[in-house]
Parts: structure tokens; C-alpha cells; sequence
């Protein structure tokens, strides 16, 4: 039916595609009586590393603990200076918040939403121990330009992965050349679980054997423990469901792109609609489909109209970091960050899941055309 409900997400599908593999998984997780780590978890620990060309791997609870936990791996401290974004889920500064640093917002790249890297070096200071660019919607931020700014500034590089599931730029993907890199696979993402879950990344080794205690409450043995930790360890269960639909990410993450590149099409000539921009050298995930609706009220109009047509948009985000009630201790107000805050007036975020018919990309730009003219 055309006016069947489009909605951001399909899990109904996925599982559809899947078949009886999940069931499977589950049921033999189940009857194996392990399950929390084991080998489940080892085993995605692996080819999730494979995956994206990283040396080391850990699973744990959910992807506000992978930041939260590769920030103390990383060394920062409470009163340290962390710079990130202020156009992001709020987790990805309220992490660095809840270890007791600072956390330092630099404005975005108008025309990709990205963390503009010289308003990053510009809000280091020398109290800053890290950078923790987004790669939002799941699309990598220029790597190798952050990884010579931390350098330069003798600071950790810590990228908040959790859209980008086997994304890449200039050839590198996630993880691959920061020093941790933190993912989500909450059940919407582009790799998620049935629940909560989340993975580190990291190169050295130490770094690691750190996070290892730090996920099982410092424990070095059992019940010795090195250091004060938490309870963050990934689920067998969880783990062995990303086991499953693991192999078909890079597919999936196809099948994103030809229906971006449909709506870059369906898009190119209008003058209020405008899609965000793909980077040079970028292999986008599009975990989302973001364009900038302009015009007074307009977004908000179009989306309204849209949900009427049982099209299920979304705004992400609808308010930047910094003029969140939680962020009123930063120091930070209103025309702080214009470029985050004009941003977050117009963005509609489109369904852009890999299950989508070329009859519904169509259905939903030439609904979002009307509604914007």
C-alpha cells in the first residue's frame, strides 16, 4: 500500500532477513549456561576488531559506558578539559561530565555537522588531556587531521564511534588510528543488539588490560582487585545475537548509501531542502539521513506533515549540548556555537534503513518536497 507507515527503522524486517540464525543463537546461548563474557563475547570481541582494522576489542554494557570507561583508561582525570561537540547525543559530553572533567565544546562544520578541527585546536587550553570528536550520523570526522592535533597537543584522541559501524575516510574506519574509540549497538543503531551493549577499541595493550578491570569492577583475579571499576561487562546473550547479524553490516551499510545517494538526487535542486554534505574521501554509514529544512518554523512544519502521512522522521538533535538544563554549570548560553544551534533548528533526520523500497525513498522525498514549498 503507498500509504503504508515508513518508519526510521525495521527490526521487523531485519529479523525477517535473518531467518531462524537469531533464534538459534539465542537458544544455544541459552542452553550453554554462560551468560556473561564467555565465548560469545570473545568471539565478537575478534571480528568486531577485524572489522574495524583495530588491535584490540572489549565489549561492555552500553556505549555511554564505552566512553565513559575509555576516558579513565585514557587518564583524564576529574578537572581535566575534554573538547567535543556541541551537536551530539547529549552522552557524549555528559560522559566526560560524569567522570568529573570538563567538558570544552568546539562549533561544527556548518556543511557536515562534523567537529570543525580548528575550532577544536582552538578550544584547547593547557588543562586539556583529550579530544573527543563525533562521528555523527556516521560519517568519520577527518582522522588523520585529529590525530595530528592530538599530537601537536600532546592529548588523547578518544572518537565517539557510535553511529559509525564500519564507516571510513581516506581509508581508515573507526578505532583504527585513535588511541580508543567507543561504539553503541543499542537496537537501532546499524549494528545493534536485542538491549543495550557497547565496544571499545584501542591500539595498545596497556590501555586494555586497563579497561579489562575497569569492566569487572578493577578485578585483575577473582576477587583481587587492582583498582575501583564497575560492572560493564557485554552480555553473552547480546553478544551472540551481534554474532549473527555481524556479516551483513558492510551490505546493510550498502544498501544505506544507494538510498542516500537516491535522496541526494531527489534533493539537488531544491532550494529549502538541502541534504548535509559528504565528505571527500568519506564512506558513509548514514546510521542517519540528515537535510536542513530552512525557513522559519519550516522543519518543524514538514515534519508534522510528514508524521501525518505515517512517514516517522525525527530531530537529531533538537538542542544542542550546551543549552541543555545540564549543561548550565559549563559557562556556556545562547550564540555560543551558532553553527550547532542554526543546525539544530533546521535538521530532519529521513528514514534512511537498509530495508527500505526505492517506492518509499521516493514517497518520502517527494512528501518532504511538497510539505517544504
Amino acid at each position: 500500500m503507498t500509504d503504508a507507515p515508513i518508519p526510521p527503522v525495521d527490526l521487523v524486517a531485519e529479523r525477517a532477513q535473518l531467518g531462524s540464525a537469531l533464534d538459534e543463537a539465542v537458544l544455544e546461548t541459552l542452553h550453554s549456561g554462560t551468560y556473561v563474557l564467555g565465548p560469545e563475547v570473545e568471539a565478537f570481541e575478534r571480528d568486531f576488531a577485524q572489522l574495524q582494522h583495530a588491535k584490540h576489542s572489549l565489549g561492555v554494557g552500553s556505549g555511554t559506558d564505552a566512553l565513559i570507561l575509555a576516558l579513565k583508561a585514557l587518564g583524564v582525570q576529574a578537572g581535566d578539559h575534554v573538547v567535543t561537540s556541541p551537536f551530539t547525543f547529549f552522552a557524549s559530553a555528559g560522559s566526560i561530565a560524569w567522570i568529573g572533567a570538563k567538558p570544552v565544546l568546539a562549533d561544527i562544520d556548518p556543511e557536515t555537522g562534523l567537529m570543525d578541527v580548528e575550532a577544536a585546536r582552538a578550544a584547547c587550553d593547557a588543562q586539556t588531556t583529550c579530544v573527543l570528536p563525533v562521528h555523527i550520523y556516521g560519517q568519520l570526522v577527518d582522522l588523520n587531521a585529529y590525530r595530528k592535533l592530538a599530537d601537536e597537543k600532546g592529548i588523547t584522541l578518544l572518537e565517539d564511534a557510535a553511529q559509525a559501524h564500519a564507516a571510513e575516510r581516506d581509508g581508515l574506519r573507526a578505532g583504527e588510528i585513535g588511541d580508543a574509540a567507543a561504539f553503541s549497538f543499542y537496537p537501532t543503531k546499524n549494528l545493534g543488539t536485542a538491549g543495550e551493549g557497547g565496544a571499545i577499541l584501542c591500539k595498545d595493550h596497556a590501555i586494555l588490560t586497563t579497561l579489562q578491570r575497569l569492566r569487572d569492577h578493577g578485578s585483575s583475579a577473582k576477587y583481587q582487585h587492582a583498582m575501583i571499576g564497575t560492572n560493564s561487562r557485554l552480555h553473552a546473550m547480546h553478544a551472540a545475537i551481534l554474532n549473527v547479524k555481524l556479516p551483513h553490516l558492510e551490505g546493510w551499510n550498502t544498501k544505506r548509501r544507494e538510498h542516500a545517494a537516491r535522496y541526494h538526487e531527489l534533493f539537488a535542486g531544491s532550494d529549502v531542502v538541502k541534504p548535509l554534505a559528504i565528505a571527500p574521501g568519506s564512506t558513509h554509514a548514514f546510521h542517519q539521513f540528515g537535510v536542513r529544512v530552512s525557513g522559519d518554523g519550516a522543519r518543524d512544519r514538514v515534519l508534522k506533515g510528514l508524521h501525518e502521512r505515517k512517514i516517522f522522521a525525527a530531530i537529531h538533535y533538537p538542542r544542542p549540548v550546551h543549552l541543555q538544563e545540564a549543561a548550565a554549570d559549563w559557562g556556556y548560553g545562547p550564540g555560543d556555537f551558532p553553527h550547532a544551534e542554526k543546525l539544530s533548528a533546521e535538521i530532519l533526520c529521513l528514514p534512511i534503513h537498509p530495508f527500505l523500497t526505492p517506492e518509499q525513498v521516493e514517497r518520502v522525498a517527494s512528501s518532504v518536497l511538497e510539505l517544504a514549498s
